[in-house]
């Protein structure tokens, strides 16, 4: 279907879920841009809970993509959140599903109001990347689907599942956590275990704070354990998803 006017109908719904929240949470979509992205999808090797929708394409986009819709690029571009876009784009429907805690084994990422989409973004790449079994959001996150989070994700959303924790399910998932006697290890800048001396078990939960203010203090007070990243004293801090990172490759890597 080729679509030429800036008031198609369906080219406006794609335009909502670009730029409003409200949108996207009415609707349970989101927009993926990038054929690395859309593969997974397309494939069906992501997770069961992504769905794609449909493919939006504009002439630049590569010959042997099948789409739903073609559009001008000049639409793609205005759609677009990249500086230069590839073409083409998805719209993904997202059913929510529960987060299950393995009760014998797992290592978990938990965000503590996380902020910037950029940060989201790759720390879920990365969580994916070293194999974590989930992420739990706490607190006042950015959304997960703002386009800028999900470009920063470069094709790994698609294979995260992620839990949003209100007061109700983040006490009941911190009893959990305790109950299966998982290590939850609060990242810290200082007065804490040095990374590259700790040992870790089999069931781990990462806590990566918030931006400018760290770990909040139920959380902390929850902690078995709080560790930090050596550094020169050259350099205060580490942006949080550099350390989290860090922190995840290593709890990987020396994983019992």
């Amino acid at each position: 279907m080729m679509i030429t006017s800036k008031d198609n109908s369906r080219l406006k719904a794609v335009r909502a879920l670009v730029r409003s929240k409200k949108d996207r949470q009415k609707s349970g979509c989101f927009v993926i841009e990038g054929v690395r992205a859309l593969s997974a999808l397309r494939d069906g090797a992501a997770l069961p809970q992504y769905r794609l929708k449909e493919i939006w394409v504009s002439e630049k986009a590569p010959a042997e993509i099948e789409a739903d819709c073609c559009i001008p690029h000049e639409f793609m571009e205005q759609l677009s959140d990249c500086r230069t876009s590839q073409g083409v784009l998805g719209v993904v429907e997202y059913t929510p599903a529960p987060l299950e805690i393995n009760p014998d084994k797992g290592n978990y990422l938990l965000l503590d109001r996380v902020m910037d989409p950029g940060n989201m973004g790759t720390l879920i790449r990365s969580a994916v990347a070293f194999g974590f079994d989930g992420v739990l959001l706490h607190g006042d996150c950015v959304e997960i689907f703002n386009p800028k989070t999900v470009r920063a994700t470069m094709g790994a959303l698609p294979f995260c599942n992620f839990q949003s924790l209100d007061e109700k399910e983040g006490t009941s998932s911190f009893q959990t956590l305790e109950k299966y006697e998982y290590d939850l290890i609060a990242t810290e800048l200082r007065d804490a275990e040095d990374l590259y001396e700790m040992e870790f078990g089999p069931k781990s939960v990462l806590v990566i704070g918030n931006e400018a203010n760290g770990v909040c203090d139920e959380i902390l007070k929850r902690a078995s354990r709080r560790l930090s990243i050596p550094m020169s004293g050259n350099v205060e801090s580490l942006n949080a998803a550099v350390a989290g990172s860090i922190c995840m490759s290593a709890i990987s890597a020396k994983s019992l």
